[in-house]
């Protein structure tokens, strides 16, 4: 827990140093270097409830490549190179499962499905720890970790139905998605490592040991959001493998489209082939040890990171062709030199580079598929990647250890490093007419990353909204949304400027570069404002399920988000709500130092369910947010509407001096956040003296 405990304290220290931006800006700074690094880490922290579904999934990752590297090492040492091609061909398992496994997360999602996956996987790496101790063959220990791959296939699909729920607003989610897969990265790399540092000191049935121990707790973590109701897809439907089958090779039969599938496929294979080799090649010809094999995957952890950053760097860029062919050509040609070099601090540089080329090379071909597919094929190629990813990855640790019996532990990374280079060379003019046809959507690219609850996404999730949006044109004194109305969409202006209205009363605006809409799309609930155009307006327009596969990493089926179990007050530090205001339109002008100040004479309340937190008619003397629970909105006898944690109420009365127009009652123990009047009037006017 040591390194959690780190990676908080350091973002924690960061994230008071954040600041939010004017709203009026046409088009935000592009995020680069560390801070597009830490950015979504310091978001996640947060809110406990995504930082402990992070936690979870970094400990299982760490388990899972601790205890394949330690086999890895252990079936090298006794049964030969063929061996660890059999343990890197697990992946090959861990694809099917995910494939096959979908109609069971969909009708079984949230947390108790990822406490029995983690719990099921502990009992399997436990079994095989046992069987270990007593010197059980390694074809037992083959067929455990195999059915540990099957096993793990529905965690993460699993893990983004919880996404939505636990996420307080859009913006956390979209950091969700950044951060799961930088935890990924940094806990692959540590997992490796110590998976191979214990075999130095102890035994493999004490480095499995280990890594049950880390799954157990993973399932324990998770427990914690057992009474968290994720409901069901609103439509589940089972996999139609013939479907499937015929959409994929509809999708490959797309002009260009096959091309940048075979480039990325080989990426993967490439990928695969380096894990197995990595641990012969640092036992036999680099002479680096047990030891060796996880600093050799540490390497290649650090370039992944180092490219989160340079990733960030080319998302305003029009043509990514060139990038694109250098970093395929980085994925390759380290290893070469390593063959050639076969020195220990050499070879972990070299990795490092190698890293750096496979995960820029992954984030700029995924972008180019988005840039030149037409909306009707997203799905179907996004479902072939993903699903080809794991199997490929585990053809090719199958392969390089046939390799390493035939022609060498040189000769097999000659092999490795040879494929990408030749065919980037050789179609480098084709890349480039590629990269042509897709610079027209960098524009629209350049504006999504503009938009506050998107900043966070990485370059490839940005280039699936970027292929999803529908642009679209209204006229003056267009109700673009309607108050009441179901909401199934979300918006991002263009140009132009609209006005923000609750039961007729002006309370803000939006411009270009604003976005609004959100809320509907993270949860079934009627629009809350009406929003009309003050003048001809140009829009871009996403649909709610496209919003949520790129905020969560998975598709989503039409998602129902339910609402998450509330908080005890005195979890909201002053970071937290400094956030929670300025993710707040009425707020998005003030400064770190002005939300600080506002944050501090905000005051928490809870409400018993039933209790009534606004009367309708009386005179308003607070401004409130939602931060967990429930509540309904009454007009009289009727009730209008329902208020969910990040909506904002009881603005009317104090912006236009009127009576509270609407009732407020807690539909379940509420938690709120609540400014006074003067406070409130005076940061909301300050936007005009700004202006």
């Amino acid at each position: 827990m040591f390194f959690w405990v780190t990676l908080a304290e350091m973002c924690a220290s960061e994230r008071e140093r954040m600041s939010t931006r004017g709203r009026h800006e046409n088009v935000r700074g592009i995020s680069t270097g560390p801070k597009k690094l830490a950015e979504p880490l310091q978001i996640l922290l947060g809110n406990r409830s995504l930082t402990w579904l992070v936690v979870a999934f970094g400990m299982l990752t760490i388990a899972e490549w601790g205890y394949v590297t330690a086999l890895a090492v252990d079936a090298f040492r006794h049964d030969g190179a063929i061996a660890v091609g059999l343990v890197g061909f697990r992946l090959f398992f861990a694809a099917m499962g995910s494939v096959f496994s979908l109609p069971w997360v969909e009708r079984h999602p949230g947390a108790r499905t990822l406490t029995v996956i983690a719990g099921t996987r502990a009992a399997i790496v436990g079994a095989s720890s046992a069987l270990a101790a007593t010197g059980a063959p390694l074809s037992v220990l083959l067929v455990l970790v195999a059915v540990d791959a099957v096993v793990s296939g529905p965690y993460r699909p699993a893990q983004s139905t919880m996404l939505p729920v636990l996420a307080r607003t859009p913006r956390e989610l979209a950091a969700s998605a950044a951060g799961v897969s930088i935890v990924k990265t940094l806990a692959q790399a540590i997992g490796a490592m110590g998976g191979g540092f214990i075999l130095v000191v102890t035994t493999p049935a004490v480095a499995f040991g280990g890594a049950a121990a880390l799954l157990l707790g993973a399932a324990v973590v998770t427990m914690r959001f057992a009474n968290v109701a994720v409901p069901t897809p609103i439509a589940v439907q089972p996999s139609k493998i013939r479907e499937r089958t015929r959409g994929t090779f509809e999708a490959i039969r797309e002009p260009h489209v096959g091309g940048l599938l075979t480039v990325s496929a080989l990426r993967t294979f490439v990928r695969g082939m380096w894990v197995a080799i990595a641990v012969i090649a640092s036992l036999r010809l680099l002479h680096a040890g047990s030891a060796g094999v996880g600093l050799l995957m540490m390497a290649a952890g650090i370039g992944a990171l180092v490219a989160v950053p340079v990733s960030g760097n080319l998302i305003g860029r029009s043509r990514l062709g060139t990038p694109a062919a250098v970093a395929l050509i980085a994925c390759g040609i380290p290893l070469g030199f390593i063959a050639w070099f076969p020195v220990f601090g050499v070879a972990l540089a070299l990795v490092a580079a190698w890293g750096i080329g496979m995960a820029v090379a992954d984030v700029a071909t995924l972008s180019l598929l988005y840039r030149l597919l037409d909306i009707p094929l997203l799905p179907r190629v996004t479902a072939l990647i993903e699903s080809s990813k794991l199997a490929l990855e585990g053809l090719g640790g199958l392969l390089a250890p046939v390799l390493v019996t035939t022609i060498g532990i040189r000769g097999a990374l000659v092999a490795a490093a040879c494929p990408l280079p030749i065919v980037v060379i050789t179609r480098w003019r084709t890349l480039h007419r590629l990269d042509a046809s897709a610079g027209e959507r960098t524009q629209v690219l350049t504006l999504l990353h503009g938009v506050p609850c998107l900043e966070p996404l990485d370059m490839a999730s940005l280039g699936f909204l970027a292929t999803a949006v529908v642009p679209s044109t209204v006229a003056e004194g267009t109700d673009i949304v309607s108050q009441g109305d179901q909401g199934d969409r979300f918006y991002v202006v263009k140009n132009g400027t609209a006005d923000v209205l609750v039961d007729d009363f002006c309370v803000g605006s939006v411009a270009q570069g604003a976005s609004f809409g959100e809320r509907a799309l993270l949860r079934d609930v009627v629009r809350t404002a009406t929003v009309r155009s003050r003048e001809p307006m140009q829009l871009l327009t996403l649909s709610r399920d496209a919003f949520l596969t790129a905020l969560t990493g998975q598709a989503t089926a039409g998602l129902r988000v339910a609402t998450r179990s509330h908080a005890d007050p005195s979890d909201w530090n002053r970071r937290e709500r400094v956030a929670l205001l300025g993710n707040l339109n009425l707020f998005s002008h003030l400064d770190s130092p002005a939300l600080r100040e506002l944050s501090d004479s905000s005051v928490l309340t809870q409400w018993p369910e039933g209790a009534t937190i606004i009367e309708q008619g009386e005179e308003g003397d607070r401004f409130f947010v939602m931060l967990d629970g429930t509540a309904t909105v009454s007009i009289g006898t009727e009730v209008v509407r329902a208020l969910h944690p990040g909506d904002q109420f009881g603005e009317i009365a104090l912006l236009h001096d009127v009576p509270r127009t609407a009732g407020v009652t807690a539909s379940s123990l509420v938690t709120t956040l609540s400014l006074q009047r003067d406070d409130f009037v005076s940061a909301v006017r300050s936007r005009v003296l700004l202006g």
